[in-house]
């Protein structure tokens, strides 16, 4: 490790080298656009809640340049009512890392290090997660579900196998065929549940309605985002720049109060994978708030969709035949035993719009 390397927060002037590493090794191509800089100062510095003492970290060599980088995300979260500083980590990145081996452990010791009460990440990759665990931090098994429900299964073999390689692309009319076929001999082991009589009504609504049902729905989690309507818009309003996931669809349902029963956000278009954002229902609802975003993903033509853990999900999802796999894991520490309580339970909202994965940063390429 050259000892001429150091860690300090993360200054304005830069961006550009945060950029050009970005592109360089999560990229494919050497010189950042303006558009990703611009996402790289909002998410990491103009964030409506940024807190100076919990600073996204740059590593820099003796001349001052950019050599590693870890994001930080400030949350400001509450539990039971006492505030919660917590700070979310991703978008970890070093020049060179086999020349540099160490440096995204030092980056990441360098974060946990910090004032915050909770230390997260719900982004970490294979490579971040043996960081982490190498650090004596543990996986959150209950987020770390990643799911996947088939919805149309030829296409959705297709739609699998061009995300990988590019010949995926000429198996779509094959795809597309199979399910006719499978429609037609009613052979449909992934078919949808009925419609329930009594089940809610949701309809399509924008940002500022979907803000205000997720705003009271997150009341019933002990540990939650403090959200407010305003930086959830601004979080909404981020989340909506993810051209490569397709279009956003937000829904939400209501009693006959106008109070909310559920509401989600996904994003889709026919013929490939969907991925959901957030889903958020009371208790005896969410069975019929997942059950109306697989049918609007289904009449949208949508081959599948996909999702991150959210522990509420996972009962209903596994009596709809999804399927479980790891990809992303969310890893924490914390040294509050009440935090730990409600993460390890599944009782802490602490992903999607609540964590990180709101960011353009995840969704675009920034051409």
């Amino acid at each position: 490790m050259p000892s001429q390397q150091s860690i300090r927060a993360l200054r304005l002037d830069d961006l550009s080298g945060v950029a050009n590493l970005f592109q360089r090794t999560i990229r494919s191509g050497e010189t950042a656009s303006t558009a990703l800089k611009a996402t790289l100062s909002e998410t990491f510095i103009d964030h409506p809640k940024a807190d100076g003492e919990l600073s996204s970290l740059v590593l820099e060599n003796e001349t001052g340049g950019v050599e590693g980088f870890i994001g930080v995300i400030p949350v400001r979260m509450v539990i039971d009512g006492r505030p919660v500083r917590a700070a979310f980590a991703g978008s970890m990145m070093v020049e060179r890392p086999k020349e540099n081996p160490l440096a995204g452990v030092r980056l990441l010791r360098a974060f946990l290090s910090g004032p915050q009460d909770l230390s997260i990440s719900e982004t970490a990759n294979a490579t971040a997660f043996g960081m982490w665990r190498g650090l004596g931090h543990s996986l959150v098994p209950a987020y770390s579900l990643n799911w996947l429900r088939l919805l149309h299964p030829g296409a959705a073999t297709a739609a699998i196998v061009a995300s990988t390689h590019p010949v995926g692309a000429l198996l779509n009319p094959l795809g597309r065929l199979a399910d006719a076929a499978a429609r037609l001999a009613r052979i449909e082991p992934f078919q949808l549940q009925a419609v329930k009589s009594r089940a809610p009504e949701f309809r399509d609504v924008d940002a500022s309605e979907l803000a205000e049902a997720l705003t009271t729905l997150a009341e019933g989690y002990s540990l939650r985002p403090d959200w407010d309507e305003a930086t959830l818009g601004w979080l909404l309003g981020q989340a909506s720049q993810k051209p490569l996931y397709g279009n956003m669809a937000r829904r939400v349902a209501c009693d006959g109060s106008g109070t909310p029963l559920g509401a989600y956000v996904y994003y889709g278009r026919p013929g490939g994978i969907a991925w959901t954002l957030q889903l958020l229902a009371r208790p005896e609802r969410v069975d019929a708030t997942l059950d109306d975003m697989l049918r609007h993903a289904h009449e949208t033509g949508c081959a599948a969709i996909r999702g991150s853990g959210q522990p509420w999900l996972t009962p209903p999802l596994l009596a709809r035949k999804a399927l479980f796999f790891g990809r992303s894991f969310t890893v924490a520490h914390t040294r509050d035993a009440q935090i730990r309580r409600a993460l390890d339970s599944g009782e802490a909202l602490a992903s999607g719009l609540a964590g990180e994965t709101w960011s353009p940063l995840i969704g675009n390429r920034f051409t």
